[in-house]
Order: C-alpha cells, then structure tokens, then sequence
C-alpha cells in the first residue's frame, strides 16, 4: 500500500529530481543529560528497592556489632532507605497511570500492542472497530501524498508518522508540525488538512503518540509485552509526550535540514501544552508556536472537571471531595502541564486559537483567559494584549473544540502560519500570496464539497 503511494500520488514525483527523497527512518538523540540520566536512574532505583524489600522480608535478623557499618546503616534504617523509595515509586507511579486513562486515553482506545489480550472483551470489541476504521482510512492519508516514517526515540520506542510535502516545496522549506489531541490518531484526521497545507506551499508532519496505532515500544528478549511494560516503567506517559515531541522536532530540524525560522508547530489541546513545554524546555531551537484551543494548566481542567467524568454534580459534597482529590493526585502524579508559565519562554513566533463556546476545555481555564488576567495584573485590557490571538468563531450545537477550522478561519491560520515561516519572504507584501492561498483554499473546499 505504502510502496504503491510513493509511486503512483506521492509529491515527491511532482518535484525536481535534484531534491532528495525523503528519509523515512531517523533515531532520535537525547534533549539533554538531565532526560537521559533519569532514563537509567528511576529503574535503578526500583532495583534497589526491590532488592530491599526481598532483604529485609527474607533476612530478619538484626546487624550485630560485628557486621559491616554500611550493613547496620541499612539494617538500622530500613524504612528510610527502602519503605519510603517504595511507597514513593508505588503511588506516584499507580496515580500516574490511573490519571493516564482519563487525560491521555488515546493509547487505550487506539492500542495494537500486546495488552490486547488482556483487555474485558467490551473494551477489545471497541478498539478493534476503531482499529478497523483507522486501517481504512490510511490509505485515503496516502492517497493526499502522505509518505510514512519511523521515528525512534531516544528511549526506544518507534513513532509513527507521516509526511506531506507542500506544492513546490523543498524538504528544508516551511513546515508545520501537528501535536494531537488526547483522544486523536493521525489516521482519523481527515485528508483534507494535510491537503490545505500541500496546497499552500506548506510541508505537514503529524503523528501518533507512544501506544497510539503503531506508535509502540521494540520487543525485549523477543516479548512485545515486556518491551512495553519496560518502557512504561522508564518513561512515565507525560514524560514520553515531551520526548515524543523531541523526536519529531529533531527530525525536522536535523535530519530534514528545515530551519528553525521556517519550522511551526501546531498544538491542539493537549497538544497544545506539549508542544508549548518542548519549546519552552529548548528555548534557543526559536521555533514558532501555535497553541489552539489549549489550557493554561492541565490541573485546573482536571479538577473542574472531575465530578462530571464520574457523572456526579458539581455542587454537590461528592463533586468538591473528587474536585479536593484531583487536585491531590494531579499533584503527586507530576502529570502537570503549565503552559501559562511554559508560554513566556518560548521565545520564537507565537499565537494562541481559542474559542469562549469550548465545552471540553472552558474558557476560564484555557491560556487565553490566563494571558488576559496577566494583562489586567499590568493595568492593560483585553484588546490591549500583546500576544497574537486568533478567536475562533462560537457555533451553536456543534463540538467547537474538536470541530476543523471554518474557511474564514484557516485562511487566518495559514496567514499567521506564513508570516511564521516566512513564507512570503522578509519585507514582501503578504496581500498578494494571501490571495493566491485564499484563491487555492476555496477551489480546494469547493472541490471536496463536489467530491472531486
């Protein structure tokens, strides 16, 4: 299927035969020692523990005078050096996971890997029809030019993504990058997306989170469940976003040469926090950021949404206990995503997409509200915020957080995606190519309302 796309729809035929193909595999580096350090130290320290626990279950005499002084500290203070690790390794890890079903359920409902067989049939039966769905609609993704790659990360495990390249567009040349949602896989979206971005001149990159599809951690000794419950145990699942998000970035940027100047990264949702804190962690990269529809701090959408996840009211004493608990385990869990501080450290091109009629992530908590409050502490409105903004238009009985931009809306978006990258050159006037991009929008639009 793959190698029939790359022959028959694939851009690349459209292009010069002085620009090279396209690299489909790439092996990530680490961000920084700090990131690889902690790869190897939370293992080490569950060795340790568990080493503890088997010593001081099965050896229960006490150390003797004679004994070896690193022998009677240990035996001393058992409980320090081995019950407290323990229970903090434990619940840390246990909430972390348990929080992970609801913020990040994508690689549940998406999930190809070995935990299959240990699902409730109920739960099989619906990743299996999604799974379906998602197999049919890949070939549509190749049919639009869609190339796949493997993107390994520096802990092992392999991204799955894919790859458009823009009309006339080198491989270094503008690109975008899209962050998914919580509950999105690349093979839902629908083509017309990647199509817009081709037909701008925009190369387009998005892919699956870790566990989403064929996104998914390399077997050990032979066993894909023990490679996946390995690589779990090393990176924790909000740890693995930022360094999934890493991989794709450095794949931009060194493996496709594309210049920081030129490359934008779109977040939607929960992708709009990752992508914020990746470019917050590496503030020299300067890559430009579009944060849609995002939070300002994933806690405070976890506790305001809580009762309702379980289907209890709000005002009620249950609803405050869950929304006292959430605030507890978000907490203890470090699941925290805090874009309003992550967002002043990201210091290349910038802007922020919200909507006030948004019913997953309501405005109150979302970084536009957040960036609004920061103006008023300065005695400055609204209107006077210094951050490019992009409102998004407030639809009645429709889902205005998941919903695709409305025309008016994505020739706003691709505006502001072209004066990030540069698309329209350094001092040029940007009316002229807008009105080329518009004029190829509509056509495009008015050819997929035709089915052509």
């Amino acid at each position: 299927e793959e190698g029939r796309s790359l022959l028959s729809s694939c851009s690349d035929h459209a292009l010069s035969a002085a620009i090279p193909p396209l690299p489909r595999v790439f092996q990530a580096s680490w961000p920084s020692t700090l990131s690889r350090l902690m790869f190897t130290i939370r293992p080490a320290v569950d060795v340790w523990v568990l080493l503890g626990v088997l010593i001081t279950c099965f050896l229960t005499s006490e150390a003797g005078d004679k004994d070896h002084f690193l022998w009677r500290l240990f035996r001393n203070n058992t409980f320090l050096f081995v019950w407290v690790p323990f229970w903090y390794r434990f619940c840390r890890g246990f909430i972390h996971f348990l929080l992970s079903l609801a913020i990040l359920p994508g690689p549940v409902i998406y999930h190809e890997g070995p935990l299959l067989e240990y699902y409730p049939k109920w739960v099989v039966d619906m990743i299996q029809e999604s799974n379906m769905m998602r197999q049919q609609n890949r070939p549509r993704l190749a049919a639009a030019g869609g190339i796949t790659v493997q993107l390994t990360a520096p802990d092992g495990c392999v991204i799955d993504a894919m790859y458009f390249r823009g009309l006339n567009a080198a491989l270094d040349g503008p690109t975008v990058i899209r962050f998914n949602g919580n509950a999105e896989a690349i093979e839902l979206q629908d083509d017309l997306l990647p199509r817009i971005y081709s037909t701008s001149g925009i190369n387009f990159l998005m892919f699956n989170y870790r566990g989403v599809g064929r996104s998914r951690f390399l077997p050990v000794w032979n066993s894909p469940l023990l490679g996946h419950l390995l690589g779990l145990n090393r990176t924790p699942t909000k740890r693995g976003l930022v360094l999934d998000a890493w991989t794709v970035t450095e794949y931009a940027l060194k493996e496709l040469r594309v210049p920081c100047s030129k490359l934008v990264l779109v977040g939607h949702s929960i992708g709009g926090a990752v992508s914020t804190e990746m470019a917050a962690h590496h503030p020299h990269l300067k890559v430009s950021v579009c944060n849609s529809r995002s939070f300002a701090r994933l806690s405070s959408v976890v506790v305001l949404l809580a009762p309702s996840f379980l289907g209890v009211p709000a005002a009620s004493r249950k609803g405050r206990a869950l929304r006292v608990l959430a605030r507890v385990c978000m907490a203890v869990s470090g699941w925290e995503f805090d874009s309003e501080r992550n967002w002043g450290g990201v210091h290349g091109f910038k802007w922020v997409e919200f909507s006030r009629a948004d019913h997953i992530i309501p405005h109150e908590t979302s970084l536009h509200h957040a960036l609004v409050e920061q103006e008023k502490q300065h005695g400055r409105s609204e209107s006077e915020l210094r951050d490019r903004v992009l409102p998004l238009l407030n639809l009645s009985g429709i889902d205005n957080h998941n919903r695709m931009w409305l025309d008016t809306e994505m020739v706003q978006h691709l505006d502001l995606v072209a004066e990030a990258a540069g698309l329209d050159g350094t001092g040029s006037s940007v009316e002229p190519s807008r009105r080329l991009r518009e004029k190829g929008l509509y056509e495009l639009l008015d050819r997929a309302c035709r089915g052509i």
